[in-house]
Protein backbone atom coordinates (compact mmCIF):
# COMPACT_ATOMS: atom_id res chain seq x y z
CA UNK A 1 0.00 0.00 0.00
CA UNK A 2 1.43 3.42 -0.59
CA UNK A 3 2.69 5.36 1.78
CA UNK A 4 0.76 8.69 2.78
CA UNK A 5 3.00 11.97 1.85
CA UNK A 6 3.40 12.11 6.10
CA UNK A 7 4.65 8.77 6.37
CA UNK A 8 7.22 9.52 3.29
CA UNK A 9 8.64 12.44 5.55
CA UNK A 10 8.57 10.53 8.57
CA UNK A 11 10.95 7.88 6.84
CA UNK A 12 12.97 10.33 5.13
CA UNK A 13 13.53 12.74 8.44
CA UNK A 14 14.86 9.22 10.02
CA UNK A 15 17.18 8.86 7.04
CA UNK A 16 18.29 12.86 8.11
CA UNK A 17 18.84 11.27 11.56
CA UNK A 18 16.86 13.61 13.32
CA UNK A 19 16.64 13.79 16.62
CA UNK A 20 14.16 14.73 19.34
CA UNK A 21 16.60 17.63 20.66
CA UNK A 22 16.23 19.33 16.90
CA UNK A 23 13.96 21.81 15.48
CA UNK A 24 13.49 22.03 11.81
CA UNK A 25 13.24 25.10 9.69
CA UNK A 26 10.63 24.67 6.37
CA UNK A 27 11.15 27.38 4.11
CA UNK A 28 7.95 27.77 1.50
CA UNK A 29 6.04 30.51 -0.24
CA UNK A 30 2.79 31.57 0.15
CA UNK A 31 0.14 29.27 -1.08
CA UNK A 32 2.74 26.90 -2.77
CA UNK A 33 2.70 23.47 -2.01
CA UNK A 34 1.16 23.55 1.53
CA UNK A 35 0.46 19.69 1.61
CA UNK A 36 4.28 19.49 2.01
CA UNK A 37 4.61 22.00 4.54
CA UNK A 38 1.96 20.22 6.70
CA UNK A 39 3.79 16.43 5.90
CA UNK A 40 6.95 17.98 7.14
CA UNK A 41 5.93 19.31 10.26
CA UNK A 42 3.79 16.96 11.17
CA UNK A 43 6.96 14.28 10.76
CA UNK A 44 8.51 16.09 12.87
CA UNK A 45 6.18 16.10 15.59
CA UNK A 46 6.36 12.20 15.18
CA UNK A 47 9.97 12.18 16.23
CA UNK A 48 9.50 14.41 18.87
CA UNK A 49 11.53 17.61 16.79
CA UNK A 50 10.59 20.67 16.89
CA UNK A 51 9.24 22.83 13.78
CA UNK A 52 9.60 26.18 12.25
CA UNK A 53 7.53 27.32 9.43
CA UNK A 54 9.41 30.03 7.26
CA UNK A 55 6.74 31.38 4.38
CA UNK A 56 8.40 34.33 1.50
CA UNK A 57 6.63 35.67 -0.44
CA UNK A 58 8.31 34.23 -3.57
CA UNK A 59 11.52 32.48 -3.52
CA UNK A 60 11.51 31.20 -7.17
CA UNK A 61 13.57 32.36 -10.46
CA UNK A 62 11.10 33.41 -13.78
CA UNK A 63 11.82 30.46 -16.46
CA UNK A 64 12.04 33.54 -18.82
CA UNK A 65 13.26 36.91 -18.45
CA UNK A 66 13.00 39.95 -17.46
CA UNK A 67 14.14 39.14 -13.86
CA UNK A 68 15.16 41.49 -11.39
CA UNK A 69 16.42 39.88 -8.08
CA UNK A 70 14.75 41.03 -5.17
CA UNK A 71 16.38 39.92 -1.44
CA UNK A 72 14.41 41.83 0.99
CA UNK A 73 13.12 38.79 2.75
CA UNK A 74 16.49 36.77 2.42
CA UNK A 75 17.92 38.41 5.82
CA UNK A 76 15.25 37.63 8.17
CA UNK A 77 14.61 34.27 6.40
CA UNK A 78 18.86 33.23 7.02
CA UNK A 79 18.70 34.50 10.41
CA UNK A 80 15.38 32.03 11.47
CA UNK A 81 16.94 29.42 9.70
CA UNK A 82 20.31 30.08 11.61
CA UNK A 83 18.80 29.03 15.14
CA UNK A 84 17.13 25.51 13.60
CA UNK A 85 19.12 22.20 13.28
CA UNK A 86 17.89 20.85 9.81
CA UNK A 87 16.18 22.94 7.03
CA UNK A 88 13.68 21.60 4.51
CA UNK A 89 13.42 24.03 1.28
CA UNK A 90 9.46 23.40 -0.52
CA UNK A 91 9.92 26.20 -2.25
CA UNK A 92 8.53 26.19 -5.88
CA UNK A 93 11.76 26.33 -7.88
CA UNK A 94 14.36 25.50 -4.76
CA UNK A 95 17.30 27.78 -3.24
CA UNK A 96 19.54 25.06 -5.05
CA UNK A 97 22.08 27.97 -7.02
CA UNK A 98 21.26 30.71 -4.24
CA UNK A 99 23.37 32.03 -2.07
CA UNK A 100 20.48 31.12 0.67
CA UNK A 101 21.78 27.56 0.27
CA UNK A 102 25.65 28.43 0.51
CA UNK A 103 25.06 30.42 3.66
CA UNK A 104 22.79 28.24 5.50
CA UNK A 105 25.12 25.06 4.71
CA UNK A 106 28.26 27.14 5.42
CA UNK A 107 26.89 26.96 8.96
CA UNK A 108 27.14 23.11 9.58
CA UNK A 109 23.00 23.23 8.95
CA UNK A 110 21.75 20.28 6.82
CA UNK A 111 19.77 21.39 4.33
CA UNK A 112 17.20 19.23 2.33
CA UNK A 113 15.13 20.36 -0.88
CA UNK A 114 11.90 18.24 -2.14
CA UNK A 115 10.17 18.74 -5.07
CA UNK A 116 8.52 15.63 -6.21
CA UNK A 117 5.13 14.29 -6.29
CA UNK A 118 4.70 11.57 -3.48
CA UNK A 119 5.04 8.75 -5.54
CA UNK A 120 8.18 9.58 -7.21
CA UNK A 121 9.29 10.23 -3.62
CA UNK A 122 8.45 7.00 -2.25
CA UNK A 123 9.51 5.40 -5.36
CA UNK A 124 13.14 7.01 -5.72
CA UNK A 125 13.96 7.61 -1.60
CA UNK A 126 17.29 6.84 -0.55
CA UNK A 127 19.49 3.95 1.21
CA UNK A 128 22.68 3.53 2.41
CA UNK A 129 23.42 1.01 -0.85
CA UNK A 130 22.63 4.28 -3.01
CA UNK A 131 24.93 6.63 -1.08
CA UNK A 132 28.23 4.20 -1.27
CA UNK A 133 27.20 3.99 -4.97
CA UNK A 134 27.47 7.70 -5.10
CA UNK A 135 30.30 7.93 -2.97
CA UNK A 136 32.50 5.58 -5.30
CA UNK A 137 31.27 7.40 -8.11
CA UNK A 138 32.52 10.33 -6.69
CA UNK A 139 35.90 9.47 -5.68
CA UNK A 140 36.28 8.24 -9.46
CA UNK A 141 35.89 12.03 -10.26
CA UNK A 142 37.99 13.33 -7.77
CA UNK A 143 41.04 10.90 -8.70
CA UNK A 144 40.64 11.73 -12.11
CA UNK A 145 42.40 14.46 -14.89
CA UNK A 146 40.19 14.54 -17.90
CA UNK A 147 36.58 13.81 -18.16
CA UNK A 148 35.86 13.19 -21.82
CA UNK A 149 32.20 12.22 -23.52
CA UNK A 150 31.54 10.97 -26.68
CA UNK A 151 28.38 9.27 -28.28
CA UNK A 152 27.42 8.64 -31.52
CA UNK A 153 25.30 11.09 -32.29
CA UNK A 154 28.35 12.85 -32.26
CA UNK A 155 29.07 14.57 -28.78
CA UNK A 156 33.36 14.86 -28.03
CA UNK A 157 33.64 16.64 -25.08
CA UNK A 158 36.42 17.14 -23.04
CA UNK A 159 37.22 18.73 -19.64
CA UNK A 160 39.23 19.58 -17.26
CA UNK A 161 38.75 17.98 -14.08
CA UNK A 162 42.17 17.99 -12.26
CA UNK A 163 43.04 18.44 -8.39
CA UNK A 164 41.83 17.79 -4.92
CA UNK A 165 39.84 21.36 -5.47
CA UNK A 166 37.18 20.19 -7.77
CA UNK A 167 34.06 20.57 -6.43
CA UNK A 168 32.01 17.36 -6.72
CA UNK A 169 28.48 17.06 -5.68
CA UNK A 170 27.36 13.93 -4.06
CA UNK A 171 22.99 12.93 -4.62
CA UNK A 172 21.57 10.51 -2.97
CA UNK A 173 18.69 11.73 -1.36
CA UNK A 174 19.30 12.61 1.99
CA UNK A 175 21.19 14.88 4.64
CA UNK A 176 22.79 13.20 7.87
CA UNK A 177 26.06 14.90 8.34
CA UNK A 178 26.70 18.57 9.52
CA UNK A 179 26.82 21.22 6.13
CA UNK A 180 25.28 18.97 3.88
CA UNK A 181 22.29 19.73 1.42
CA UNK A 182 20.36 17.30 -1.29
CA UNK A 183 17.79 17.07 -2.92
CA UNK A 184 14.93 14.26 -2.31
CA UNK A 185 15.10 12.35 -4.54
CA UNK A 186 18.33 11.82 -6.26
CA UNK A 187 20.36 9.72 -7.32
CA UNK A 188 23.19 10.84 -9.39
CA UNK A 189 26.93 12.01 -9.04
CA UNK A 190 28.31 15.88 -10.74
CA UNK A 191 31.45 17.75 -10.71
CA UNK A 192 32.03 21.71 -11.77
CA UNK A 193 34.63 21.08 -14.44
CA UNK A 194 37.39 23.67 -14.14
CA UNK A 195 36.39 27.41 -15.77
CA UNK A 196 36.51 27.44 -18.95
CA UNK A 197 38.22 24.30 -19.84
CA UNK A 198 35.52 22.56 -21.27
CA UNK A 199 35.88 22.04 -25.04
CA UNK A 200 34.03 20.05 -27.59
CA UNK A 201 30.81 19.21 -29.56
CA UNK A 202 27.76 17.86 -27.92
CA UNK A 203 25.22 16.73 -29.74
CA UNK A 204 21.27 16.26 -28.55
CA UNK A 205 19.11 13.28 -30.19
CA UNK A 206 15.17 12.73 -29.83
CA UNK A 207 14.54 11.28 -26.64
CA UNK A 208 16.87 13.40 -24.28
CA UNK A 209 15.61 15.87 -21.85
CA UNK A 210 15.19 19.30 -21.31
CA UNK A 211 14.97 20.53 -17.62
CA UNK A 212 13.07 22.67 -16.92
CA UNK A 213 11.36 22.41 -19.75
CA UNK A 214 10.16 19.13 -18.74
CA UNK A 215 10.15 17.24 -22.13
CA UNK A 216 11.91 15.23 -24.19
CA UNK A 217 14.43 16.59 -27.04
CA UNK A 218 12.24 16.29 -30.20
CA UNK A 219 15.22 17.10 -33.01
CA UNK A 220 18.92 16.98 -32.89
CA UNK A 221 20.63 19.61 -32.14
CA UNK A 222 24.86 20.35 -32.01
CA UNK A 223 26.32 22.66 -29.73
CA UNK A 224 30.24 24.18 -29.99
CA UNK A 225 31.79 24.52 -26.54
CA UNK A 226 34.68 26.79 -26.53
CA UNK A 227 36.67 27.90 -23.66
CA UNK A 228 33.80 26.70 -21.50
CA UNK A 229 31.21 28.31 -23.15
CA UNK A 230 28.60 27.47 -25.66
CA UNK A 231 29.92 29.38 -29.00
CA UNK A 232 27.40 27.98 -31.62
CA UNK A 233 23.64 26.53 -31.44
CA UNK A 234 22.80 24.47 -34.77
CA UNK A 235 19.93 22.30 -36.08
CA UNK A 236 17.58 21.36 -38.61
CA UNK A 237 14.47 21.35 -36.27
CA UNK A 238 12.48 23.36 -33.91
CA UNK A 239 14.20 22.27 -30.78
CA UNK A 240 17.88 24.32 -32.19
CA UNK A 241 15.97 27.56 -32.71
CA UNK A 242 13.94 27.39 -29.38
CA UNK A 243 17.33 26.90 -27.50
CA UNK A 244 18.97 29.86 -28.93
CA UNK A 245 15.77 31.79 -28.67
CA UNK A 246 16.34 31.10 -24.84
CA UNK A 247 19.96 31.89 -24.13
CA UNK A 248 19.30 34.73 -26.38
CA UNK A 249 16.40 36.19 -24.61
CA UNK A 250 18.14 36.65 -21.47
CA UNK A 251 20.82 39.22 -22.87
CA UNK A 252 23.06 37.59 -20.50
CA UNK A 253 26.84 36.05 -21.53
CA UNK A 254 26.57 33.89 -18.18
CA UNK A 255 24.02 31.77 -19.40
CA UNK A 256 26.17 30.38 -22.68
CA UNK A 257 28.56 28.84 -19.58
CA UNK A 258 29.03 24.98 -19.27
CA UNK A 259 28.51 24.64 -15.60
CA UNK A 260 28.25 21.32 -14.10
CA UNK A 261 29.09 17.60 -15.75
CA UNK A 262 28.02 14.08 -14.38
CA UNK A 263 25.96 10.74 -14.40
CA UNK A 264 22.95 9.45 -13.35
CA UNK A 265 22.79 6.22 -10.38
CA UNK A 266 19.77 5.51 -9.46
CA UNK A 267 18.54 1.85 -10.40
CA UNK A 268 14.67 2.36 -10.44
CA UNK A 269 14.92 5.27 -11.82
CA UNK A 270 13.49 5.86 -14.92
CA UNK A 271 13.47 7.72 -18.60
CA UNK A 272 9.97 7.38 -19.58
CA UNK A 273 8.78 9.92 -16.44
CA UNK A 274 8.08 12.72 -18.55
CA UNK A 275 5.50 10.65 -20.18
CA UNK A 276 4.34 8.66 -17.42
CA UNK A 277 3.50 11.87 -15.31
CA UNK A 278 1.90 15.03 -16.03
CA UNK A 279 5.50 16.63 -16.71
CA UNK A 280 4.80 20.22 -15.42
CA UNK A 281 4.34 18.29 -11.88
CA UNK A 282 7.64 17.19 -11.66
CA UNK A 283 11.18 19.01 -10.67
CA UNK A 284 12.98 16.11 -13.07
CA UNK A 285 15.03 14.36 -10.54
CA UNK A 286 14.28 10.92 -12.18
CA UNK A 287 15.51 11.81 -15.51
CA UNK A 288 18.89 13.34 -13.66
CA UNK A 289 19.01 9.78 -11.91
CA UNK A 290 18.57 7.54 -14.51
CA UNK A 291 21.01 5.07 -14.64
CA UNK A 292 23.85 5.62 -17.07
CA UNK A 293 22.73 8.96 -18.50
CA UNK A 294 25.23 11.86 -18.98
CA UNK A 295 23.77 15.19 -18.02
CA UNK A 296 25.44 18.57 -18.49
CA UNK A 297 23.94 22.02 -17.40
CA UNK A 298 24.36 25.39 -18.52
CA UNK A 299 24.52 29.27 -16.07
CA UNK A 300 25.41 29.29 -12.78
CA UNK A 301 28.06 28.18 -10.86
CA UNK A 302 29.06 29.24 -7.55
CA UNK A 303 32.09 27.85 -7.48
CA UNK A 304 33.40 30.26 -10.11
CA UNK A 305 31.15 33.02 -8.91
CA UNK A 306 28.62 33.37 -11.85
CA UNK A 307 25.06 33.49 -10.59
CA UNK A 308 22.70 33.68 -13.36
CA UNK A 309 18.76 32.85 -12.93
CA UNK A 310 19.04 31.31 -16.54
CA UNK A 311 19.65 27.62 -16.06
CA UNK A 312 18.99 24.57 -17.93
CA UNK A 313 19.95 20.48 -16.94
CA UNK A 314 20.12 18.16 -20.01
CA UNK A 315 20.31 14.62 -19.32
CA UNK A 316 21.08 12.64 -22.46
CA UNK A 317 21.28 8.96 -23.27
CA UNK A 318 23.39 6.51 -24.82
CA UNK A 319 26.61 8.67 -24.18
CA UNK A 320 29.97 7.12 -23.00
CA UNK A 321 31.61 8.66 -20.20
CA UNK A 322 35.43 7.74 -19.33
CA UNK A 323 37.52 9.88 -16.62
CA UNK A 324 41.30 9.06 -18.25
CA UNK A 325 40.58 6.80 -20.52
CA UNK A 326 38.61 4.52 -18.08
CA UNK A 327 34.59 4.17 -19.16
CA UNK A 328 32.09 4.55 -16.46
CA UNK A 329 29.55 5.06 -18.33
CA UNK A 330 29.65 2.89 -21.77
CA UNK A 331 26.79 4.04 -24.64
CA UNK A 332 24.24 4.68 -21.97
CA UNK A 333 24.84 2.05 -19.56
CA UNK A 334 26.86 2.03 -16.10
CA UNK A 335 30.05 0.18 -16.51
CA UNK A 336 30.09 -2.51 -13.55
CA UNK A 337 33.50 -3.08 -11.86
Amino acid sequence: MPQTLRELFVEQFRLCKVRPTETIAVISEVGKKTEYVEAAVSAARELGAGALVLTASSLSHPLLPPYTADGREIPALLAAAAECDFVVDVTVEGLIHSDVRTRITGNGKRMLFVAEPDNVLERLIGSVDLRRVVEDAGAKLKAGNVLHVTSAAGTDLTADISGKDLPVTHQWGYVDEPGRWDHWPSGFVACFPHDRTAQGVIVLQPGDALIPWQRYVRDHVTFTVEDGFITEVKGEGSDAHLLLDYFESWDDPEVWAISHCGWGLHPTACWSAFDVYDPRTLYGQELRSAPGNFMWSTGPNRFANRETPAHLDIPMRGCTVEIDGTAVVRGGRLVSE
